[in-house]
């Protein structure tokens, strides 16, 4: 039987439309294959960190504590000593250099530089107070492993150090000799005082010392002397002796700390303050000739017991009125009082040197020189 033209064209019309569904639900099932597949490719890739991370945040956490460490330390003095070579190669501002490529640890650097700057005004400060800067070059200062100083090249004359902080095993290590160098620290100190230009000893002859000593109450303090270079190492040796043995003298300051216009006056002003001290560019006591002082062969200890006496008529004559119960009172009993039985007296004869409590008039109790 023959179908009619309503009947073929409704079967067409459903085959289309059957073609048309399964093509559609092709396309269904490829598009959600698709995404699946990019989904299951993004979960395999790397994600993308902040530039901030949270191992650069310990590490700017840490350097700004090393940092910390490190001002404090410095601001400290009876903490912190000249880095040297022979005790010690350890460095306050090495953490300051870690981790130099990224932008915290430069914060962090940033930081300890400013730490670092604030702790140098604080030491300049006390080293323009007290007028006893020894170099012009800034140093970073540590301590020894064992917690001892290693040095006291960068501590101010006067400072008084506690004794567990001093290495008495190893006391050589708080002597130094130092060149004096033109527009140094030093040599701007002494330069038109008790250093001029002249024609009997020059810069290159000097020596700055800085030496420990144990002062009047039993405790160490740091000192600072100038002399003639041949005799830096003898005279660092002496000291170094009179150290060890708890030798004690009053204080140990260049002599123009005391300035006063002109080197007696100054010699006068220091001798007064019961101050041990050495070079003075300046004409003898009593005399026109070169003093030994002036070209730093010569040392005067604790000049209040040890005064400089004159005899006229048989009665002893002084200047300073703080010498007047050590003028007669020699007795090697008496506190301070330098003898022929004295250790300072035997040390330096043992070098070579006179001693002015040895003449006949006057009587130089407190001085030394090598002739």
């Amino acid at each position: 039987m023959r179908k009619s033209e309503a009947t073929i064209r409704r079967m067409k019309r459903n085959r289309i439309l059957a073609l048309s569904g399964a093509i559609a639900a092709a396309l269904i099932v490829g598009v959600a294959a698709i995404v699946l597949w990019q989904m299951t490719g993004n979960m395999d890739e790397p994600v993308e960190t902040d530039p901030v991370s949270t191992g650069e945040s310990i590490t700017e956490d840490t350097s700004a504590t090393e940092a910390a460490k490190a001002s404090a330390s410095l601001a400290d003095p009876d903490m912190t000593t000249t880095t040297s070579s022979s005790d010690t190669d350890v460095s306050q501002d090495t953490s300051a250099s870690s981790s130099q490529d990224t932008s915290a640890s430069s914060s962090s650097s940033s930081s300890s530089t400013e730490l670092s700057s604030a702790s140098s005004s604080v030491s300049d400060t006390t080293t323009a107070t007290t007028t006893t800067a020894a170099s012009s070059t800034t140093t970073t200062t540590v301590s020894s492993p064992d917690g001892k100083l290693a040095s006291i090249a960068d501590l101010p004359a006067g400072k008084v150090i506690s004794a567990d902080k001093i290495d008495t095993s190893n006391l050589g290590r708080y002597f130094t000799s130092h060149e004096i160098v033109k527009d140094d620290a030093v040599y701007n100190r002494i330069n038109g005082k008790s250093y001029k230009k002249n024609d009997n000893i020059g810069l290159s002859s000097l020596r700055y010392l800085k030496m420990l000593h144990v002062n009047f109450n039993g405790d160490y303090q740091v000192g600072e002397m100038i002399v003639n270079k041949k005799v830096a190492s003898d005279v660092m040796d002496i000291f170094r002796n009179l150290c060890e043995n708890r030798y004690q003298i009053y204080s140990m300051y260049l002599i123009d700390n005391f300035w006063a216009g002109t080197g007696s006056k100054s010699d006068y002003a220091s001798i007064d303050a019961n101050n041990t001290s050495a070079f003075c560019y300046r004409a003898a006591t009593g005399g026109g000739n070169l003093s030994k002082h002036a070209l730093g062969l010569a040392i005067d200890i604790n000049p209040q017991q040890n005064p400089y006496v004159t005899y006229k008529d048989g009665k002893p004559h002084y200047s300073h009125d703080n010498a007047k119960d050590y003028v007669e009172n020699r007795s090697s009993d008496t506190p301070h009082v330098i003898t022929k039985s004295d250790r300072a007296y035997k040390l330096f004869r043992e070098k070579g040197w006179t001693w002015g409590g040895s003449w006949s008039s006057p009587k130089d109790y407190q001085h030394f020189q090598l002739s």
